[in-house]
């Protein structure tokens, strides 16, 4: 499954990992950010994926009115959707990481503690992939 939204943004699901492979083609307003996050809810429900890998090296830090619409509407809503935790790791360039170290814009480890959905950080496509399948590997492991 690959789909695009003209001009910013293209989801592939790999089914070879269970994992939707969504690169940002470039810096999204908040409109377009939310647009596109809707289009990967819609494509992940349909396969059934709840691991994400989300490459934003062409893109800026989220901003706080698009952060707070994530975690207080999205993601929640996200999770009853596609029945289970979501995982979901941010490919950054170096820069971008550091300014969000810098300025508190993602939140710390201890912030998805109780919450139905998991995020992280990564600079590194390998180990980001390599983080969703530990992920995939716990799960197994509880049920």
């Amino acid at each position: 499954m690959n789909k695009s939204l003209p001009g910013f943004l293209q989801i592939t699901y790999r089914d070879d990992l269970d994992v939707m492979v969504v690169r940002w083609l470039r810096q999204a307003e908040v409109p377009e950010l939310r647009q596109g996050y809707l289009a990967i809810l819609e494509a992940a429900t349909a396969v059934g994926c709840r691991y994400w890998l989300l490459d934003a090296r062409r893109r800026r830090n989220t901003d706080q009115v698009a952060q707070r619409w994530m975690l207080e509407e999205f993601l929640p809503a996200s999770t009853a959707q596609l029945h289970g935790r979501l995982y979901i790791c941010y490919l950054l360039a170096p820069v971008s990481l550091r300014d969000a170290e810098a300025d508190g814009a993602f939140p710390p480890a201890i912030f998805f503690a109780d919450k139905p959905y998991m995020g992280e950080r990564f600079i590194d496509e390998g180990e980001a992939i390599g983080w969703l399948r530990q992920c995939q590997q716990q799960e197994l492991l509880v049920k």
